[in-house]
């Protein structure tokens, strides 16, 4: 018998419905699991074992004596965001002392790629593309111990080197915290006036397409999993879960972004990469450009899994069990479907048996942001089946679950895709 540990700061519900669809697998194999969390509830129907709930201000050395206490063989670690997976970073440290292993990136690793300004350091020694930047002094431009009024006037001086739009962007924090557009140098003038309160970066500010791709392996192998497309990046940070987010062939995009995933994963290869890690990219004139790398699973997991058929929970389960890479089927991380993600206009039983009478549906859920609740359904689509969709989009706009721009976005989406051949995506390195 073997047990197996899990670490996750953010609703466990998340990972449906593909961390669940592991208690085959643990039945299998002998494998108990038990799930240390700081937020949200977790029964039966969530998760694969027991649950222990846990303080969301845990400190590393309080969460390792827990886990310790339940005497796990190994440690997973799926929390979300950065500063919690430096948290498990530091507690896999103090459990690896003790004999325990723990899949996760090492401290380092971790603090680096959770910095915005040290990641441009690592992108740039991997020939990645990325905007220009400067990186802005906090105390400097709030009046903080030393006074330099001039430091104001050298933020306008590099800021006309970079040129218009700019972004700010905070070394630390996600979802669009602390990011604004700044147009011109008055915005940027009244910006300063009252900063954020921290260090930040000043980046040029780059129109195109969002994606992100995400890369999970261990000890030196690690597979690509397909890119997910995220719409224009249009004026600024918005919600991800507001917008449609897809996996589908796009055959000039995924030409370029070949030497993108060799180079990603040369990158992962230095950095001794042991779990899941997201990269946020900006696609511009056919060229890929890295906004940020984020050393964890994200919120763009479950669309990855549904587009390749790759399990990144049971990926991160091998790596516990020892039995990395030698579980891993042929072609790993190719695109196998069309995979969607998009809004919907209501969330409950009702939308829930229409969409699956409809769709090939993998779950919905609501998400609550800013305190408004946004829900959302994930499905797949066989490429063979793509230009049968249309159809059944317009009935779900029909009855009320999907509104009519979002439609046409999927629309034009499968359209296209079913079109096309299946791609091929890079896979393992």
């Amino acid at each position: 018998m073997t047990r197996l540990a899990f670490l996750r700061s953010i609703e466990i519900q998340q990972t449906r419905p593909y961390l669940g669809m592991l208690r085959y697998r643990f039945t299998r194999e002998g494998i108990v699991a038990r799930l240390f969390h700081t937020e949200g509830d977790c029964g039966p129907e969530d998760f694969p074992g027991s649950a222990e709930r846990v303080d969301p201000g845990v400190t590393p050395d309080v969460l390792a004596r827990q886990v310790l206490a339940w005497r796990p063989d190994a440690v997973v670690s799926l929390s979300i965001p950065d500063e919690n997976a430096l948290r498990d970073a530091a507690v896999k440290e103090r459990l690896e002392r003790q004999g325990v292993p723990v899949v996760m990136h090492g401290l380092d690793t971790v603090n680096l790629l959770s910095n915005k300004w040290e990641t441009k350091r690592v992108i740039a020694e991997h020939g990645l593309a990325q905007p220009d930047a400067v990186l802005l002094d906090g105390d400097l431009l709030n009046g903080r111990g030393l006074p330099v009024p001039a430091f104001r006037d050298v933020v306008l001086h590099q800021a006309q080197s970079l040129g218009y739009p700019l972004i700010t962007k905070p070394l630390w924090d996600c979802l669009g915290n602390g990011m604004h557009v700044l147009a011109d140098e008055d915005e940027l003038s009244d910006y300063l006036r009252q900063p954020y309160n921290g260090n930040l970066m000043l980046e040029r500010f780059t129109r195109g397409e969002l994606c992100s791709v995400e890369v999970v392996g261990a000890r030196g192998h690690y597979v690509v999993q397909p890119v997910i497309w995220m719409g224009p990046a249009d004026d600024g940070p918005s919600s991800t879960f507001q917008r449609l987010r897809y996996v589908a062939p796009r055959p000039e995009a995924d030409a370029a972004f070949a030497p993108v995933a060799q180079r990603l994963v040369r990158l992962c290869r230095s950095l001794d990469i042991e779990g899941a890690l997201d990269m946020d990219m900006i696609y511009v004139d056919g060229e890929f450009h890295v906004l940020e790398i984020n050393p964890r699973v994200s919120g763009a997991t479950t669309l990855a899994i549904a587009g390749s058929g790759l399990n990144t929970y049971d990926c991160l389960v091998s790596m516990a069990c020892g039995q990395w890479p030698h579980r891993l089927p042929a072609a790993a991380g190719q695109a196998r479907m069309i995979a969607l993600q998009f809004p919907l206009c209501s969330c409950g039983e009702d939308t829930d048996r229409l969409l699956a009478d409809t769709l090939d549906l993998v779950r919905t859920a609501t998400y609550h942001i800013d305190g408004v609740s946004v829900p959302n359904a994930v499905v797949t689509c066989a490429y063979d089946d793509a230009l049968r969709l249309p159809p059944r989009l317009r009935e779900l706009v029909g009855a009320g679950c999907l509104d009519a721009l979002t439609a046409h976005q999927i629309e034009s989406v499968v359209t296209t895709a079913g079109r096309l051949p299946v791609p091929a995506t890079p896979a393992a390195g």
